[in-house]
């Protein structure tokens, strides 16, 4: 390592001795001469000021510091320099570097539009073709493809370079299927959402039709068709309500862990009360069922082989019966009801049963016709549209939709003409003896019976506790207006 050495400061003020008389010269020589000084003063002060500053700052003392000979001074070298720059204090400990920041995951909310797959959403959305099909095809393993509804959403995941990361899809209000991205490919699990399940209890009476008075009441669509349909095997809801009915329900009711979704559930009891008349069902799954059921206060079960009515909120507006033809002009015999109601309504399976024809039939337009069993059979005419997948072949469950009303074939208005046919014969739907379903016994009565008492305490509670509100908030009225009767009569002193 080099090292500069000055010799001493004597040196330094000797040669600046010179260069000041040299200076005082000059100075001389200039003044001397007054005309040229004459025209030039300005830029000759100047410069005289300039070198007089340079001159005597180096005059300045360079002795060095008490104590310190001056011929020990050393200035670095560039070597030293930068070793003394990297110099690292013993007790020095370095701040803590932070992670690296995991790559950034782009997520798209992306929804089935109608006319697409899950294969074309997800490629317009970005996808890989390649990696989209094997997302599909993991998805797949816990969500049936042909289920997959105009207006569904999911959520797709995108890695900084753009490749699939993942896919997130709400199979149903207590799963969500979850596909990601490891070395192996993709893989799918099923994860099960935390949820409340509450319960409701719902009264009143019909004051025009059962549908309106409940939702009046507060129930929602779903629960008031579930309603209807349970009880379509026992009411006659064109012939039989009558306004003064009354209606008490029972339900469950799901709701998410941070309360933003809600989803109504099972009816564990209904009842209607037709002129006085209770009907009750509860809800049981028997032992050897494989669905839960609806069952009478002693055990016998509501379903029946065919429904009274396969339309909800229609007007029968032609009995069976001899009839003059609205078309033909002439009296002719009518083998069967009609009900008139709005294009599009909904049709259901009278019976569980099997798809005989479902085809444009002559002067009935689009027509579906059910073998339940060797005796009955149900025929549904004039319709709009057939119900999804409805063929002939298709196995069909009671009160599964088939149709909608239309006016197809040889009609004045849209209406829906319903048959019955017992070993081939047309007859009149309204006086058929319908064969009931299953009657519980043994074990299987006294689960049911017990679990009906279970939900009958819990309707009990339930009344009890709106009784308490009701006298609670009455109370505090009658509170409210004692207090303003006393605060009139002091006003008056």
């Amino acid at each position: 390592m080099g090292i500069l050495t000055l010799n001493s400061s004597n040196c330094v003020r000797n040669k600046d001795m010179q260069n000041w008389k040299s200076t005082l010269k000059r100075l001389k020589n200039i003044l001397l001469n007054q005309n040229l000084l004459k025209k030039n003063q300005h830029i000759f002060i100047g410069a005289a000021l300039f070198i007089g500053g340079i001159t005597l700052g180096n005059l300045l003392d360079f002795s060095a510091p008490d104590g310190q000979n001056s011929e020990d001074i050393q200035i670095p070298l560039q070597e030293d320099y930068l070793d003394n720059a990297n110099y690292v204090p013993s007790d020095y400990t370095p701040a803590e570097s932070n992670p690296p920041e995991k790559a950034e995951i782009k997520q798209k909310k992306v929804t089935i539009k109608r006319g697409q797959g899950m294969m074309d959403v997800l490629v317009s959305s970005g996808a890989d073709r390649q990696e989209a099909y094997q997302a599909i095809q993991e998805l797949s393993k816990h969500f049936d493809m042909k289920k997959l509804q105009v207006g569904q959403t999911l959520q797709a995941s995108y890695d900084p370079s753009g490749s699939l990361a993942g896919l997130t899809m709400q199979k149903s209000f207590d799963h969500m299927i979850r596909v990601s991205r490891s070395e192996e490919g993709y893989e799918a699990a099923l994860e099960e959402l935390p949820s409340l399940k509450l319960t409701r209890h719902v009264h009143g009476v019909i004051e025009d039709s059962l549908f309106l008075s409940a939702y009046r009441e507060g129930l929602p669509n779903s629960v008031i068709v579930d309603m209807i349909r349970i009880f379509s095997f026992d009411v006659d809801f064109q012939r039989e309500i009558r306004k003064g009915d009354a209606f008490e329900i029972f339900y469950e009711r799901k709701m998410s862990e941070d309360g933003r979704r809600v989803e109504e559930g099972n009816i564990l009891f209904a009842k209607l009360t037709l002129r006085g008349k209770p009907i009750s069902l509860y809800r049981y799954k028997a032992e050897k069922a494989h669905f839960a059921d609806y069952f009478h206060e002693d055990g016998k079960s509501a379903k029946k082989a065919l429904m009274r009515t396969p339309i909800e909120g229609a007007r029968l507006s032609s009995n069976y019966g001899r009839r003059k033809h609205p078309v033909l002009g002439y009296t002719r015999m009518h083998k069967g009801l009609d009900f008139s109601a709005p294009t599009g309504t909904p049709i259901m399976a009278a019976g569980d049963g099997i798809v005989e024809r479902a085809s444009r039939y002559g002067a009935y337009g689009h027509y579906v016709r059910i073998r339940h069993n060797g005796t009955y059979k149900t025929a549904y005419a004039h319709l709009s549209k057939y119900g999804r997948g409805i063929k002939s072949g298709k196995r069909v469950k009671q009160g599964q939709i088939i149709g909608y009303v239309g006016a197809t074939g040889r009609v004045t208005g849209r209406h829906l003409h319903y048959e019955v046919m017992v070993n081939g014969k047309q007859v009149n739907p309204l006086r058929l003896k319908i064969p009931t379903g299953i009657t519980l016994a043994g074990q299987d009565k006294q689960n049911f019976l017990a679990l009906a008492g279970d939900v009958n305490d819990q309707i009990s509670i339930k009344k009890q506790n709106i009784l308490l509100t009701w006298n609670q908030e009455v109370a505090m009225n009658d509170l409210d207006e004692g207090n303003r009767n006393i605060s009139h009569m002091f006003n008056g002193f």
